[in-house]
């Protein structure tokens, strides 16, 4: 389809998507400092400031880049795990069986001392215990605040997590798991030998099952005593990536109470607004406290815009695909798509007639059409992305649908998801990255570049 007809196409399907605008508040939960207004999404470049823009591959080896392309920490490590937004210091693998954390100057750190960096970032805690920090003595595991004064003596055999809504996961001396608060008082047995840390009032647990179990993909996996979503997160806005992972979880409340029994066939990593579970053959959407907020159906769970609370499901029966508010359990887009996916805090992909279309939610317009072989990126965090067919034609539009670049080249080989305004970029077999406007920040000569 030539560009001109696809013009003509998305002119006849304008409204293509009217009926979301009816029902959606794109910025219903997006805290005042966050809406910016007109259909843009929103930035934390809080990481830039600490002058971390990327990893990089040279030499088999990891290393990071600043905003300005130099290097900031030389390629040394064998991975590059982590970044904790709030300091600028990294998790970088030396080998096989150790761990560094290494600021943005390259000087290697303990875990307790990044942690320390962590907590004074921190503008207030709501429990003083989350900032506790496990140390070894005698063989023995107890916890001290930030400035070494010690809170609970060492008694403990492991600490499987670190204190976590004033809740920690330890082996006491009798080998039992459980789960003491600030004072070091033992409140329940965990039901399980795998657990995590509690995050916004819930704690994840697995059971173990034959076969295979990807237990490393946790919702919120924590390192040591610092939780990995206090790391990768903040106010970011991400969709996709909402899939089951084969894990056979559970969640249990701050009294150990189990919420989301891991008997269930099929339990979903949890969001803020709750999970999806499938058991016999039905799949339903609960909530934090596992109440069923969408009805067990014939569905197959699609994206879910974890912000704005909208999850997006396939109705097996017409193979057709709606939008869910999962607040509410309402359908807020009827089963009339051929697919759908989120492309940030106010923007839908549709497929309808062999036409794809990025669409305005607040509107319901559609902004910007493509050919259905077309991939429109999600705009994830940043308010421009890549649209491309397979391998080639790579355009990069802004989220009104305006066309910033054009590769007319054809010198780009691979991309990947603008962060901060930058993308990491293939060409000529080596990687560098980009800004929004197609211009070269760093040139490609790596082997491999991550935007952090």
């Amino acid at each position: 389809m030539t560009p001109q007809k696809l013009e003509e196409r998305s002119a006849m399907a304008g409204y293509i998507a009217a009926d979301v605008s009816d029902v959606l508040n794109p910025y219903r939960d997006v805290p005042k400092s966050l809406k910016s207004g007109k259909g843009m999404t929103f930035k934390n470049d809080e990481v830039l400031e600490h002058g971390v823009l990327a990893s990089m591959k040279q030499g088999g080896k990891w290393g990071i880049i600043r905003p300005d392309g130099t290097v900031a920490i030389e390629p040394k490590y064998k991975e590059i795990r982590d970044v904790d937004y709030k300091t600028g210091n990294v998790l970088a693998q030396v080998d096989k069986k150790t761990e560094t954390w290494v600021t943005p100057k390259g000087v290697e750190i303990s875990e307790e001392e990044a942690l320390k960096d962590r907590i004074k970032q921190e503008v207030t805690q709501e429990y003083a215990s989350d900032g506790f920090v496990e140390f070894k003595q005698k063989g023995k595991y107890g916890f001290k605040t930030a400035d070494d004064k010690v809170v609970i003596e060492p008694q403990f055999r492991q600490v499987l997590t670190g204190f976590s809504e004033d809740r920690a996961f330890v082996k006491n001396a009798k080998g039992k798991i459980v789960a003491i608060d600030g004072t070091g008082k033992e409140l329940f047995v965990a039901p399980s030998k795998e657990i995590y840390g509690y995050r916004n009032g819930l704690a994840e647990y697995r059971r173990s099952v034959s076969g295979f179990n990807l237990g490393g993909l946790v919702g919120g996996f924590i390192v040591g005593g610092i939780v990995g979503g206090a790391l990768l997160g903040g106010h970011h806005y991400h969709v996709g990536g909402f899939v089951y992972d084969g894990a056979k979880r559970g969640y249990i409340d701050r009294n150990g109470n189990i919420v989301i029994d891991s008997k269930k066939d099929k339990v979903w990593p949890m969001t803020s607004y709750g999970t999806v579970i499938k058991d016999s053959g039905k799949l339903c959407f609960v909530n934090r406290k596992g109440e069923i907020v969408i009805q067990p159906g014939d569905y197959d769970a699609g994206e879910m815009d974890k912000f704005n609370g909208l999850l997006a499901l396939k109705d097996n029966s017409s193979d057709k695909w709606g939008v869910f508010d999962v607040s509410t359990g309402k359908q807020v887009v009827s089963f009339k798509y051929d697919s759908i996916s989120f492309a940030g805090t106010d923007r839908l992909v549709v497929v309808k007639d062999h036409v794809k279309n990025l669409i305005n939610m607040s509107t319901g317009k559609s902004l910007y059409s493509a050919q259905t072989e077309a991939t429109i990126e999600p705009f994830n965090s940043d308010t421009v992305t890549w649209v491309h067919t397979g391998k080639d034609a790579y355009t990069i539009i802004d989220n009104d649908g305006h066309v910033l670049f054009r590769d007319t080249n054809n010198s780009i080989e691979d991309v990947k998801s603008f962060n901060h305004g930058f993308s990491s970029v293939k060409s000529k077999g080596k990687w560098g990255v980009m800004n929004a406007k197609g211009e070269w920040v760093v040139q490609p000569t790596y082997e491999a570049v991550n935007i952090l």
